[in-house]
Protein backbone atom coordinates (compact mmCIF):
# COMPACT_ATOMS: atom_id res chain seq x y z
CA UNK A 1 0.00 0.00 0.00
CA UNK A 2 1.25 3.43 -0.84
CA UNK A 3 1.52 6.68 1.12
CA UNK A 4 -1.31 7.94 -1.05
CA UNK A 5 -3.54 5.17 0.28
CA UNK A 6 -2.58 6.08 3.86
CA UNK A 7 -3.64 9.69 3.28
CA UNK A 8 -6.88 8.66 1.60
CA UNK A 9 -7.62 6.26 4.43
CA UNK A 10 -7.13 8.89 7.15
CA UNK A 11 -9.32 11.43 5.35
CA UNK A 12 -11.87 8.75 4.60
CA UNK A 13 -12.22 7.70 8.24
CA UNK A 14 -12.93 11.26 9.33
CA UNK A 15 -15.50 11.52 6.55
CA UNK A 16 -17.17 8.26 7.48
CA UNK A 17 -17.40 9.11 11.17
CA UNK A 18 -19.15 12.39 10.39
CA UNK A 19 -21.40 11.06 7.65
CA UNK A 20 -22.78 7.70 8.79
CA UNK A 21 -25.56 7.82 11.41
CA UNK A 22 -24.99 6.13 14.76
CA UNK A 23 -27.93 3.80 14.11
CA UNK A 24 -26.00 2.17 11.27
CA UNK A 25 -23.53 0.72 13.83
CA UNK A 26 -26.21 -1.57 15.28
CA UNK A 27 -28.29 -2.23 12.16
CA UNK A 28 -27.43 -5.84 11.24
CA UNK A 29 -28.00 -6.59 7.55
CA UNK A 30 -26.36 -10.05 7.35
CA UNK A 31 -26.09 -12.80 9.97
CA UNK A 32 -25.24 -16.28 8.66
CA UNK A 33 -22.69 -18.99 9.50
CA UNK A 34 -20.94 -16.91 12.19
CA UNK A 35 -20.54 -13.94 9.83
CA UNK A 36 -22.23 -10.74 10.98
CA UNK A 37 -22.31 -7.60 8.85
CA UNK A 38 -23.73 -4.31 10.02
CA UNK A 39 -24.79 -1.37 7.90
CA UNK A 40 -21.68 0.52 8.97
CA UNK A 41 -19.51 -2.41 7.85
CA UNK A 42 -21.17 -2.26 4.45
CA UNK A 43 -20.71 1.52 4.18
CA UNK A 44 -17.06 1.31 5.19
CA UNK A 45 -16.35 -1.48 2.74
CA UNK A 46 -18.07 0.14 -0.23
CA UNK A 47 -16.23 3.41 0.32
CA UNK A 48 -12.85 1.73 0.86
CA UNK A 49 -13.34 -0.43 -2.22
CA UNK A 50 -14.29 2.58 -4.33
CA UNK A 51 -11.28 4.61 -3.17
CA UNK A 52 -8.81 1.76 -3.75
CA UNK A 53 -10.13 0.11 -6.90
CA UNK A 54 -11.96 2.97 -8.59
CA UNK A 55 -15.20 0.99 -8.85
CA UNK A 56 -18.55 1.20 -7.09
CA UNK A 57 -20.19 -1.96 -5.77
CA UNK A 58 -23.89 -2.56 -5.28
CA UNK A 59 -25.04 -3.85 -1.92
CA UNK A 60 -25.25 -7.55 -2.84
CA UNK A 61 -21.78 -7.60 -4.41
CA UNK A 62 -20.28 -5.75 -1.44
CA UNK A 63 -21.89 -8.13 1.08
CA UNK A 64 -20.59 -11.12 -0.89
CA UNK A 65 -17.07 -9.68 -0.80
CA UNK A 66 -17.29 -8.92 2.93
CA UNK A 67 -18.41 -12.50 3.66
CA UNK A 68 -15.39 -13.84 1.75
CA UNK A 69 -13.10 -11.37 3.52
CA UNK A 70 -14.39 -12.21 6.99
CA UNK A 71 -14.21 -15.96 6.36
CA UNK A 72 -10.62 -15.62 5.19
CA UNK A 73 -9.66 -13.63 8.30
CA UNK A 74 -11.43 -16.16 10.55
CA UNK A 75 -9.47 -18.96 8.87
CA UNK A 76 -6.17 -17.21 9.60
CA UNK A 77 -7.24 -16.48 13.19
CA UNK A 78 -7.91 -20.19 13.64
CA UNK A 79 -5.20 -21.84 11.56
CA UNK A 80 -2.37 -19.32 11.26
CA UNK A 81 -2.69 -16.67 13.98
CA UNK A 82 1.08 -15.98 13.95
CA UNK A 83 0.94 -14.86 10.29
CA UNK A 84 -2.05 -12.62 11.02
CA UNK A 85 -0.28 -11.13 14.05
CA UNK A 86 2.73 -10.28 11.86
CA UNK A 87 0.43 -8.58 9.34
CA UNK A 88 -1.20 -6.58 12.15
CA UNK A 89 2.21 -5.47 13.41
CA UNK A 90 3.11 -4.24 9.93
CA UNK A 91 -0.21 -2.44 9.53
CA UNK A 92 0.07 -0.74 12.93
CA UNK A 93 3.54 0.41 11.97
CA UNK A 94 2.25 1.82 8.68
CA UNK A 95 -1.05 3.35 9.78
CA UNK A 96 -1.05 3.56 13.56
CA UNK A 97 -3.09 1.69 16.17
CA UNK A 98 -6.11 4.01 15.87
CA UNK A 99 -6.82 2.73 12.37
CA UNK A 100 -6.84 -0.85 13.62
CA UNK A 101 -9.60 -0.19 16.13
CA UNK A 102 -12.24 -0.15 13.38
CA UNK A 103 -12.82 -3.83 12.57
CA UNK A 104 -14.02 -3.42 8.99
CA UNK A 105 -11.13 -1.14 8.10
CA UNK A 106 -8.71 -3.49 9.88
CA UNK A 107 -10.00 -6.54 8.01
CA UNK A 108 -10.03 -4.71 4.69
CA UNK A 109 -6.38 -3.75 5.18
CA UNK A 110 -5.52 -7.29 6.26
CA UNK A 111 -7.12 -8.68 3.12
CA UNK A 112 -5.17 -6.28 0.90
CA UNK A 113 -1.95 -7.16 2.70
CA UNK A 114 -2.54 -10.91 2.23
CA UNK A 115 -3.25 -10.31 -1.45
CA UNK A 116 -0.10 -8.18 -1.69
CA UNK A 117 1.90 -11.05 -0.21
CA UNK A 118 0.62 -13.23 -3.04
CA UNK A 119 1.76 -10.62 -5.58
CA UNK A 120 5.19 -10.25 -3.93
CA UNK A 121 5.69 -14.00 -3.81
CA UNK A 122 5.06 -14.24 -7.55
CA UNK A 123 7.45 -11.36 -8.18
CA UNK A 124 10.18 -12.92 -6.04
CA UNK A 125 9.91 -16.48 -7.37
CA UNK A 126 8.16 -16.51 -10.76
CA UNK A 127 8.40 -13.13 -12.46
CA UNK A 128 10.56 -13.60 -15.56
CA UNK A 129 11.75 -11.88 -18.72
CA UNK A 130 8.70 -13.04 -20.66
CA UNK A 131 6.43 -11.35 -18.13
CA UNK A 132 8.36 -8.10 -18.52
CA UNK A 133 8.19 -8.36 -22.31
CA UNK A 134 4.42 -8.84 -22.12
CA UNK A 135 4.15 -5.72 -19.96
CA UNK A 136 6.29 -3.59 -22.27
CA UNK A 137 4.37 -4.91 -25.28
CA UNK A 138 1.27 -3.26 -23.82
CA UNK A 139 2.87 0.18 -24.22
CA UNK A 140 2.38 1.99 -27.52
CA UNK A 141 5.97 3.19 -27.24
CA UNK A 142 8.72 3.32 -24.63
CA UNK A 143 10.36 6.63 -25.40
CA UNK A 144 13.09 7.54 -22.92
CA UNK A 145 15.88 10.14 -22.76
CA UNK A 146 19.46 9.00 -23.32
CA UNK A 147 22.63 10.67 -22.06
CA UNK A 148 26.42 10.33 -21.99
CA UNK A 149 27.00 11.92 -18.55
CA UNK A 150 24.74 10.16 -16.01
CA UNK A 151 21.67 11.99 -17.26
CA UNK A 152 22.99 15.45 -16.45
CA UNK A 153 22.55 16.38 -20.12
CA UNK A 154 19.88 14.80 -22.31
CA UNK A 155 21.02 14.13 -25.85
CA UNK A 156 17.77 12.91 -27.37
CA UNK A 157 14.74 10.67 -26.89
CA UNK A 158 14.95 7.05 -27.98
CA UNK A 159 12.11 4.56 -28.42
CA UNK A 160 12.98 1.26 -26.73
CA UNK A 161 9.81 -0.52 -27.80
CA UNK A 162 10.68 -4.12 -28.81
CA UNK A 163 14.35 -3.53 -27.93
CA UNK A 164 15.44 -6.93 -26.56
CA UNK A 165 18.69 -5.62 -25.12
CA UNK A 166 16.86 -2.90 -23.18
CA UNK A 167 14.29 -5.40 -21.88
CA UNK A 168 17.03 -7.80 -20.74
CA UNK A 169 18.99 -5.01 -19.06
CA UNK A 170 15.88 -3.60 -17.40
CA UNK A 171 14.96 -7.05 -16.09
CA UNK A 172 18.42 -7.66 -14.65
CA UNK A 173 18.48 -4.22 -13.03
CA UNK A 174 15.00 -4.79 -11.63
CA UNK A 175 16.03 -8.01 -9.93
CA UNK A 176 19.24 -6.45 -8.60
CA UNK A 177 17.43 -3.23 -7.59
CA UNK A 178 19.87 -1.27 -9.70
CA UNK A 179 18.48 2.03 -10.97
CA UNK A 180 21.36 2.79 -13.34
CA UNK A 181 20.39 1.77 -16.86
CA UNK A 182 22.79 1.63 -19.80
CA UNK A 183 22.34 0.62 -23.42
CA UNK A 184 24.56 0.23 -26.46
CA UNK A 185 23.34 2.11 -29.54
CA UNK A 186 25.43 2.15 -32.74
CA UNK A 187 28.48 0.85 -30.83
CA UNK A 188 28.26 3.58 -28.18
CA UNK A 189 27.20 3.24 -24.55
CA UNK A 190 24.46 5.57 -23.34
CA UNK A 191 22.72 6.13 -20.03
CA UNK A 192 18.99 5.52 -20.17
CA UNK A 193 17.33 8.19 -18.03
CA UNK A 194 14.29 6.94 -16.16
CA UNK A 195 12.83 9.54 -13.79
CA UNK A 196 10.72 8.75 -10.73
CA UNK A 197 7.42 9.38 -12.56
CA UNK A 198 8.29 6.98 -15.39
CA UNK A 199 9.63 4.44 -12.92
CA UNK A 200 6.35 4.52 -10.99
CA UNK A 201 4.46 3.90 -14.25
CA UNK A 202 6.61 0.84 -14.90
CA UNK A 203 6.24 -0.39 -11.31
CA UNK A 204 2.46 0.03 -11.35
CA UNK A 205 2.24 -1.78 -14.69
CA UNK A 206 4.20 -4.69 -13.22
CA UNK A 207 1.98 -4.81 -10.12
CA UNK A 208 -1.19 -4.68 -12.21
CA UNK A 209 0.12 -7.45 -14.45
CA UNK A 210 1.02 -9.72 -11.53
CA UNK A 211 -2.26 -8.96 -9.77
CA UNK A 212 -4.15 -10.07 -12.88
CA UNK A 213 -1.91 -13.09 -13.36
CA UNK A 214 -2.35 -14.29 -9.76
CA UNK A 215 -6.04 -13.42 -9.40
CA UNK A 216 -7.33 -16.96 -10.08
CA UNK A 217 -4.70 -18.53 -7.79
CA UNK A 218 -5.59 -16.07 -5.03
CA UNK A 219 -9.30 -16.85 -5.40
CA UNK A 220 -8.47 -20.55 -5.16
CA UNK A 221 -6.34 -19.86 -2.07
CA UNK A 222 -9.16 -17.89 -0.44
CA UNK A 223 -11.63 -20.70 -1.19
CA UNK A 224 -9.32 -23.33 0.30
CA UNK A 225 -8.84 -21.22 3.42
CA UNK A 226 -12.61 -20.88 3.87
CA UNK A 227 -12.99 -24.66 3.85
CA UNK A 228 -10.70 -24.87 6.89
CA UNK A 229 -13.19 -22.97 9.06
Amino acid sequence: MSKVFKTVLKILLLYLFSFFPLSSYSNIIYDKNDVIISEIDLNYYKQLYSENFGQSLNESAAIKNIVILKKLIKSFEKNNPYFLDKIDEILIGEYGSDMMEIQMVKDFMRYLKINNEFILEYYRTKFNITDLKNIFDSFEKIELPISKNNCLTILKMHDFKNNKIFINNFYENLKKQNKKHEIEIANEIYDVCIDSRTNKIFEQSILNYIDLKTKDDFKKFVYEQQKKN
